[in-house]
């Protein structure tokens, strides 16, 4: 009986940590999954690689202890370009990511991956096609309010 509690106590002291480095997945396998996508993948420092997708270069960190996965672009919109009420409009039918208008003024489109209960390649090709579904919709939607 003791050594199960021994066992049990030493499974739940070490949790934790097992938790944390099942869940994230490494910068080199975020490059090499994009990379066998066809995408065209650059390192730009220790947690983050950008990629160039058509006019855009998207922004994929990971972030945290359980490796979570940002994926960040900036369309090249200025705030003054649109109106709070279409980001409100926007944020509030997109439930998956969000966009907002950082400190420099520039719209930004953001979606995160929490990692904490693992992330597989399939994951972040799936993770990283829906961004760029996002990206889309929203300046679709942008295009559509303009016409309007």
């Amino acid at each position: 009986m003791k050594i199960g509690a021994v066992a049990a106590a030493a499974f739940l002291a070490l949790a934790p940590f097992t938790a944390a480095n099942a869940g994230g997945v490494s910068k080199s396998e975020i490059t090499k999954i994009l990379t066998e996508q066809g995408y065209n993948v650059q390192d730009y420092d220790a947690t983050k690689v950008f990629v160039d997708v058509a006019q855009y270069r998207i922004v994929v960190a990971i972030d945290g202890a359980d490796g979570d996965v940002s994926f960040l672009v900036w369309p090249g919109i200025q705030a003054d370009d649109i109106g709070l009420n279409f980001l409100n409009k926007f944020n509030n039918e997109v439930k998956f990511g969000r966009a907002y208008i950082d400190r420099d003024g520039d719209v930004a489109i953001q979606m995160d991956r929490n990692s904490a209960g693992g992330v597989s390649a399939e994951n972040i090709e799936s993770d990283f096609d829906v961004f760029l579904l996002l990206i889309q919709k929203f300046l679709t939607d942008l295009e559509s309010q303009a016409i309007a």
